[in-house]
């Protein structure tokens, strides 16, 4: 009995992480350890896997043995980047280790949901806690939306927000809540958990109005839509549930970005080109261009690529090109002054760890979403709401590239965690 009431214990750890892992760095104290900086969410997860450790040694290692596949991939692909960061030249070395570092401490999130989570109830608490925090920050945006309240540049109404998580990170952690909810009604539970999961992930995946992160959580319906069916568990009035909710997100993604995507249909050549050119970065069209410098970076450094962070760096032999290619406002191109990065994770493992880099990541990936539809009857559902969570971070990985400790990495591991606890088949009624 003391051992089952330490276990639930630890297991509202990860819990009460949430918060702090989806929120944004700004709005967190920090303190400066070297050439580290360590914010309370770097504390979050320490605490997390401090209890996870707790946990294995009161009950066991065998959820990590078992599910030690995913764990041996994901360790192959952290140890790339490490080791990359040693690529020749060795100038910044020591900056991209600080990175790395960085990098490599959310995938311990993963692991720790494994050893912590070994009961319904306990699974339970963490997604009614990630939907309420939802739920919060939906509000928070609302009334940025408004103009009642500040957001990162001061009160600017009418336009996407940021919430208190940041625009694509918004969209992420909104996109976890629909899955959540989506998989509920694809699964025909019954849950308190639904109205209030649709109403966060709808009001945020809008205001953040981000297009890629929203393609994944259209997959993601799809998926839900699929799985319910195969497993004749989804009735009509749940089907159009997940279709409406879907549409009414789509409506409003667009209607806050009509803007850009006008202006990215001018830049594919679909729509005429406008008599004034823009002097504003436009991100669609941007994000293109970024991503035709990452594959020129790839392309000439196939096999390990530059190393970790460093295609950043590398842009000026192919800057040139990307002028002609893809003219738009100055601003919009990687420079000194503006280091954009290649803005796609998966162009950028490539750009910077090669191929070896994309198919470890993938693998990671791909692992996890096995896991995850490979779950046993008794956490069936549970896998559903893991995978679903897993094809929204895909989405907006699209969006981002390589960036350590941010509500998207967590969103990211604790879906793979989530899909490693359905595997195992652990979780109690």
């Amino acid at each position: 009995m003391a051992r089952s009431r330490a276990a639930d214990l630890l297991a509202l750890v990860p819990a009460a992480a949430i918060p702090l892992l989806f929120l944004h760095a700004r709005y967190q104290p920090a303190v400066v350890v070297g050439p580290l900086t360590v914010y309370l969410s770097d504390v979050a997860v320490g605490l997390t896997v401090l209890a996870a450790v707790v946990a294995g040694v009161l009950a066991g290692w065998e959820p990590l043995v078992r599910t030690r596949r995913l764990w041996l991939i994901a360790a192959g692909l952290l140890v790339l980047c490490v080791v990359s960061c040693f690529w020749r030249p060795f100038d910044e070395t020591q900056k991209h280790l600080v990175t790395a570092a960085k990098f490599v401490e959310y995938p311990f999130l993963a692991p720790a949901l494994v050893l912590l989570l070994r009961r319904r109830v306990q699974v339970e608490r963490l997604l009614a806690v990630a939907v309420l925090w939802s739920l919060v920050a939906s509000a928070w945006g609302s009334l940025q939306f408004l103009g009642l309240v500040n957001e990162f540049n001061g009160r600017r109404p009418g336009q996407l927000e940021p919430s208190f998580i940041g625009n694509i990170d918004f969209a992420a952690v909104s996109g976890a809540s629909l899955a959540t909810a989506f998989a509920l009604l694809a699964a025909g539970r019954r849950s308190r958990l639904i109205p209030a999961a649709l109403l966060a992930g709808a009001v945020g995946a809008i205001l953040a109005a981000q297009v890629l992160p929203f393609s994944g959580m259209v997959v993601m319906a799809a998926l839900c839509l699929m799985a319910g069916r195969r497993t004749r568990t989804l009735d009509l009035r749940r089907a159009a549930t997940i279709v409406a909710t879907t549409f009414v997100v789509a409506v409003g993604v667009l209607a806050l970005r009509s803007y850009d995507t006008a202006n990215f249909l001018r830049f594919l050549g679909i729509r005429p080109a406008s008599s004034t050119a823009s002097t504003q970065v436009q991100t669609g069209s941007q994000r293109t261009m970024l991503g035709y410098i990452g594959l020129r970076i790839w392309i000439d450094h196939p096999l390990l690529g530059v190393g970790f962070e460093r295609s950043a760096d590398r842009y000026q032999p192919y800057l040139a090109a990307a002028k002609r290619r893809f003219p738009q406002a100055e601003d919009a191109y990687p420079s000194k002054q503006h280091p954009w990065g290649v803005q796609n994770l998966w162009i950028q493992l490539l750009a910077d760890m090669g191929v070896l880099g994309l198919v470890l990541g993938g693998a990671v990936f791909v692992t996890g979403f096995l896991f995850a539809l490979r779950a046993p009857s008794g956490t069936r559902v549970l896998g559903l709401v893991a995978a679903s969570w897993l094809v929204v971070a895909i989405g907006t990985w699209n969006a981002v590239g390589i960036v350590a400790g941010i509500p998207l990495d967590a969103v990211t591991w604790i879906g793979l965690g989530l899909a490693a606890v359905a595997r195992m088949g652990l979780v109690e009624a």
